[in-house]
């Protein structure tokens, strides 16, 4: 009896310590959660390096209203919902043994999160337009990176669901997720939604999956009528009818023109310059898009970083497996957060 006695002693000792350890490791995470809400929220309206707009001062005010920017928007808003919801499934799973099942719900998070970037991601790639996906191939940069961002989500669902079975190898239970991850991390520097895609242009007629409809799906008989309504014989053109009799009402001096050619020269230079400023030109849109990819590619290489620590193993720390799914929150807060 005495020499049990100091064992059962240790056994609760032990007991008591492991369960301390738990408790700060959840009021840890906790508390670390709260920082990446707050990080996430102050990164989104901070520039992600610290270098001045001023030559982008005398820009025109007005710039034309992108027609993809919504649509653009709740894709990445959509994915950073999947990507909240697989930080808070790991780390549930993490703090409680109650929800070790989750460590299943969260691989097929990235695989729904990969089809609806497919099959949804943009507009007049089929099927939610009446473009074929060799258009994407050949011609839209855009599109085509939305889909090889789609098959790296898939990808890595499959290969976490393989991981969490047991039935990866530890070459690729270790490496698997931080090169995907880095791949995607990589490509941000390479996304441009600046560039058209070329959808109007006469080439894409011979990509259409149904001929009888345009580029977005809806039949050609209607767009016909909308534009042979607007170019009826009857319908009165101002800017037209006012060049038309400017033209007649004002007629050439050309022995004024010959005598004075500044107002001349001066046009040429002032397009010349306004030229040469717009090759150099970025709209507070495309400097916002920039600064919040910057940190897209950020935080995806610090989750492809701690992810390849926690799965090889290389760094025992109980804070350890509780990095890459908070940098998780985070990246997915950005997302949600997105604006252009």
């Amino acid at each position: 009896m005495q020499a049990t006695q100091p064992l059962q002693e240790n056994l609760t000792f032990q007991g008591n310590r492991a369960r301390r350890i738990k408790q700060n490791a959840i009021r840890s995470a906790f508390r670390l959660s709260f920082y990446v809400i707050v990080l996430a929220c102050v990164t989104a309206s901070r520039p992600a390096f610290a270098h001045s707009s001023r030559e982008f001062s005398s820009a025109p005010a007005s710039h034309p209203i992108d027609a993809n920017k919504g649509p653009s928007e709740l894709n990445h808003h959509i994915s950073g919902w999947a990507l909240i919801g697989v930080g808070l499934l790991v780390l549930t799973g993490f703090l409680s043994p109650r929800f070790e099942t989750h460590r299943y719900l969260w691989p097929a998070l990235f695989i729904l999160a990969g089809l609806y970037l497919a099959l949804w991601s943009d507009g007049e790639i089929w099927p939610r337009g009446n473009l074929n996906w060799l258009w994407l191939l050949h011609h839209d940069a855009e599109a085509r990176q939305h889909k090889i961002y789609s098959l790296l989500l898939v990808a890595i669902g499959v290969i976490e669901y393989a991981r969490i079975r047991g039935s990866l190898a530890r070459f690729w239970r270790t490496w698997a997720f931080p090169l995907l991850a880095v791949m995607g991390a990589g490509m941000l520097l390479l996304h441009d939604h600046t560039g058209g895609s070329g959808a109007r242009s006469p080439e894409a007629e011979a990509y259409l999956v149904n001929p009888a409809l345009d580029v977005d799906g809806k039949p050609r008989a209607a767009n016909a009528a909308n534009n042979d309504g607007d170019n009826s014989p009857g319908q009165h053109h101002p800017l037209q009818a006012s060049s038309e009799s400017s033209m007649t009402a004002a007629p050439m001096d050309h022995g004024a023109m010959l005598m004075d050619p500044s107002p001349m020269t001066l046009a040429v230079s002032t397009g010349d310059s306004v030229s040469g400023f717009h090759h150099h030109f970025m709209t507070d849109s495309m400097l916002r898009v920039e600064r919040q990819h910057m940190w897209f590619l950020i935080v995806g290489l610090a989750i492809g970083l701690f992810k390849f620590i926690s799965d090889g193993e290389f760094f025992r720390h109980r804070m350890v497996p509780y990095m890459w799914p908070t940098c998780m929150l985070l990246l997915g807060f950005l997302l949600v957060l997105y604006r252009e």
